[in-house]
């Protein structure tokens, strides 16, 4: 597909004139087309949509959350929280999709003032009813940025956010302005060079719009006035174990959610079960192939799971 009129600069560091055609797809969404800028090496779709609020939220998020409590899970909360086990007493944090906040509130357990972003209202309303977090937003980052006496943060968080947002750039420097001056930025990406990148439904279009590596996020950040102080890669056997079971991983909760509508039992003991159940299911077919894969790609150093970055703001 020829890229459109209005997408002759690289979307992502608004500089890259060279943009190098890599594949059309043909999705329930409309065409796209994947170019990468030769300049700052992010792959970007082709049109270059905002994703609107309503494609953050999961499929039966909702109900989900109702009948389950959230817990920390994810390796790149869990790796953040190995390496930094104390804070200084009141540290101001900023998580960008905050998501239902289960993060956050372990943060401001350890004696953080915890702040939060996220376009998921349905997210954001259970961070406030499980957690009483106060300071959350369901709103964009740019309205949360252009807030009335915001702190400056000493860490703000980005994970799994970066694929899904239309400005990086903007996004990059608004982070390093409500910063102080020894602020340090976490974030995480899926790895675009991981096994099975195009299996997961979560990196197309409308719920993706920018593909990632290691050295493209380190060319948006580093030209933004960051320094990379910690690299590795997290969830590479779970990434793709998901990846594998993607296309089924809502079926069995969805039956067990109308299920309980219909009989308006006003209870969710179906859909935990259920839920638990269909995530092991997932696990168990999908365990060996993806373990096979993982070995594989540990011989061959391929680059696969999310990667996780610890940036420094320069002085």
């Amino acid at each position: 597909m020829v890229i459109q009129e209005n997408q002759k600069i690289c979307p992502v560091c608004l500089e890259g004139k060279e943009l190098g055609f890599i594949r059309d797809y043909k999705l329930k969404e409309g065409d796209f087309s994947l170019y990468q800028c030769k300049k700052c090496q992010a792959q970007f779709y082709d049109p270059f949509l905002k994703i609107k609020g309503k494609n953050y939220q999961e499929k039966n998020s909702y109900e989900i959350n109702e009948a389950i409590k959230p817990k920390i899970f994810r390796k790149y909360h869990k790796k953040f929280l190995e390496r930094n086990k104390s804070f200084k007493p009141g540290a101001n944090v900023l998580d960008l999709g905050c998501g239902t906040g289960e993060f956050l509130n372990e943060l401001k357990k350890r004696g953080c003032n915890v702040f939060g972003a996220d376009f998921d209202q349905n997210a954001v309303f259970y961070a406030k009813k499980y957690f009483n977090l106060k300071n959350v937003y369901a709103e964009p980052f740019e309205e949360f940025f252009n807030r009335k006496n915001l702190p400056k943060f000493d860490f703000i968080f980005m994970f799994e956010v970066l694929q899904y947002i239309d400005n990086p750039k903007d996004i990059a420097e608004k982070i390093k302005q409500a910063m102080g001056n020894k602020g340090k930025l976490v974030l995480s990406a899926p790895s675009r060079k991981r096994a099975l990148a195009n299996m997961d439904i979560f990196d197309y279009p409308s719920r993706c719009l920018t593909k990632w590596d290691k050295g493209s996020i380190l060319n948006l950040f580093l030209k933004q006035g960051f320094k990379a102080s910690y690299i590795t890669y997290v969830e590479q056997l779970k990434i793709l174990i998901g990846a594998i079971n993607s296309k089924a991983r809502f079926g069995l909760v969805s039956k067990a959610i109308n299920m309980s509508k219909k009989n308006k039992s006003g209870n969710f003991l179906n859909i935990k079960l259920v839920y638990f159940l269909g995530r092991a299911k997932g696990f168990i077919i999908a365990f060996m192939p993806a373990v096979i894969l993982w070995i594989f790609g540990k011989i061959t150093k391929r680059e696969n799971g999310i990667i996780y970055v610890e940036f420094e703001k320069k002085i």
